[in-house]
């Protein structure tokens, strides 16, 4: 089957791609929904054969996807907020905080829409709380000049604008028959419970929440994916729910729950998200017994994700799970050899340097060597040390030395990874080239996972990247 039946998604897909990319160059609504068709059409041209039966019936379908869907992407991405300048008066609930420099940030719902407060750090306020707060209401903050948009970061997660706080008073804590309960309670319960080194990984695989201690090390070690909700960890819930629930038609509709379940457990990051669309999309096709391609159950996600909240285009957690997820999709659609496989590690680690290294400055060079093996062993940790932590958290006796012998596992693989960044102690910055060379890795991955020739697929890969470096320049 070619390209144009096996992934049809990815086609409008990189075209709305492409007009974020240009929109926010400052180019006009219809020169956008333009050139998502024409980057539509040039990947059809370069990775299909028009000789294919409905071949133009296909394109045009997919072209008007682009075109209407870039439109209305482009369209809410520029949408102002109507309520700026406004008094609010009011209550919300806190959805989401987290720390922000000195203070505290939280994500509010409110009568007004998701809005961002900053209040100080004396507020101990958690997910679920209710609170009355009064305040003037503004645009996120944003400037244009910094590397981080902190506008962005904040609409990424639903929110329309910020309110400058000037009373804040608690009405009511979480209440404990309510998801949100049921998750500080989780949390209470994994800190006051289980050793230091074991807590953070667990409140990482289970909650998603990070110990900074933690984030600082995988950041040393360049496997900060490790403890970020994502593909490999909902591929690890998954396939474990698998194993335990006997195998019946009602085992999909089982596992199709709990996943979605876990994902807001977790606190329904994007990359989580995006992983859990692809992984129900799999589970649907089984079910009616249509397997889907790897690479279309990707793009499909992360084309659905786009159209109901544009700005996770720049959510960095999205763009590597996006970036990461199509690299092994296109390995899984082919089947490859060993040595593709062996490649998978090293190409994904390239393709995401830039992005990677333009928000933190460089890049450690051991974690090419780290992620060769990092996820087959956090393959094992992860399960493992979830079993061995259950009595201690379920209060049996003897629960807590079973967690202390995880706390042992999670030592050695510390220990391993030390020794493998004194070894290569190199970090690799931010530079042009890297982006340019980049670019066609995916590309390259691609062409060859739909059998192009390699002439073609190198021929492919070179033209993408040098689209990429005119786009950027």
């Amino acid at each position: 089957m070619t390209a144009l039946g096996r992934m049809p998604a990815l086609f409008p897909f990189a075209g709305i791609c492409l007009a974020l990319l240009v929109q926010q160059r400052g180019v006009s609504l219809i020169w956008d929904s333009l050139l998502a068709m024409l980057g539509t059409l040039a990947l059809l041209f370069l990775f299909t054969d028009r000789d294919a039966p409905d071949y133009w019936k296909a394109a045009i379908g997919l072209l008007l996807i682009a075109g209407i869907g870039s439109m209305g992407v482009c369209l809410r991405v520029s949408e102002p907020f109507d309520h700026a300048g406004e008094r609010y008066k009011g209550q919300g609930v806190v959805l989401y905080e987290r720390s922000w420099g000195g203070r505290r940030a939280l994500l509010l719902r409110t009568s007004v829409g998701r809005v961002m407060v900053k209040v100080g750090p004396q507020y101990e306020l958690l997910p679920g709380d209710k609170i009355k707060l009064s305040g003037i209401l503004l645009e996120l903050p944003s400037d244009k000049d910094n590397s981080f948009r902190e506008d962005r970061y904040w609409k990424a997660r639903g929110a329309v604008g910020e309110i400058i706080p000037e009373d804040v008073s608690l009405l009511g804590s979480s209440r404990w028959m309510s998801p949100i309960g049921w998750r500080n309670a989780l949390v209470q319960r994994i800190l006051l419970t289980l050793p230091p080194r074991t807590r953070g990984y667990i409140l990482a695989c289970w909650t998603g929440l990070k110990s900074p201690v933690l984030s600082f090390k995988h950041q040393q070690w360049g496997t900060s994916h490790l403890l970020a909700v994502s593909g490999f960890h909902v591929a690890l819930f998954v396939s474990g729910l698998w194993l335990l629930i006997p195998a019946g038609k009602k085992r999909e509709l089982v596992v199709s729950g709990a996943l979605w379940g876990y994902i807001f457990l977790t606190g329904a990051a994007p990359s989580a998200i995006r992983a859990a669309i692809m992984m129900q999309i799999a589970l649907l096709g089984r079910l009616f017994g249509r397997p889907p391609s790897p690479v279309n159950s990707v793009s499909l996600a992360g084309l659905l994700l786009l159209l109901w909240r544009p700005f996770w285009f720049w959510d960095l957690g999205w763009r590597l799970s996006i970036i990461a997820a199509l690299i092994i999709a296109a390995a899984l659609e082919r089947r490859l050899s060993p040595l593709w496989w062996c490649s998978v590690s090293p190409a994904i680690w390239v393709s995401t340097l830039p992005l990677v290294s333009a928000v933190w400055g460089s890049v450690p060079l051991a974690g090419v060597v780290m992620n060769t093996f990092a996820g087959a062993v956090f393959g094992v940790l992860y399960p493992l040390s979830s079993l061995l932590v259950l009595p201690s958290l379920l209060a049996i006796p003897g629960g807590y030395w079973l967690s202390r012998s995880a706390d042992g596992l999670f030592y050695l693989w510390e220990l391993c990874a030390d020794t493998i960044v004194r070894f290569v102690p190199c970090h690799v910055s931010w530079n042009p080239f890297w982006g340019a060379f980049a670019a066609g890795i995916l590309p390259l991955f691609l062409a060859r996972s739909i059998r192009l020739s390699w002439k073609r697929s190198l021929s492919t890969a070179l033209l993408l990247q040098c689209v990429v470096i005119l786009i950027l320049m």
